[in-house]
């Protein structure tokens, strides 16, 4: 379990994204939307950069795959139930490259 704290940030966008989605605090709603498209363009470096990008990240965190997935469910369901569909979308894109870069990873270099 001391994985959880390589994957602190990711929580706390978590937690903050909830906070956003059930408080009216306009600072967080902020950070969201400034944090959401930076995430979703790492994600997309990380996809077209090949190996060397998406290893990176999964050497130096240890954090199982599947604790992202649900961090980034848990961003889609709270996005969506405030009815925060831009914010719910980017975060579903953020899942779907997420999952294509762990295909991806999983692939024999030979494969690609």
């Amino acid at each position: 379990m001391t994985w959880i704290k390589n994957a602190f940030v990711d929580v706390a966008v978590t937690l903050l994204i909830v906070l956003a989605t059930t408080q009216d605090l306009a600072w967080a709603r902020w950070i969201v939307l400034l944090y959401t498209p930076l995430m979703l363009i790492l994600k997309i470096a990380v996809l077209l950069g090949g190996r060397t990008l998406g290893r990176i990240k999964q050497k130096d965190s240890g954090v199982p795959v599947w604790f992202y997935h649900v961090l980034y469910a848990v961003n889609v369901v709270a996005a969506s139930a405030d009815r925060w569909w831009i914010v719910a979308g980017g975060w579903a894109l953020i899942w779907i490259l997420s999952i294509a870069t762990d295909v991806r990873a999983r692939r024999p270099v030979a494969a690609r």
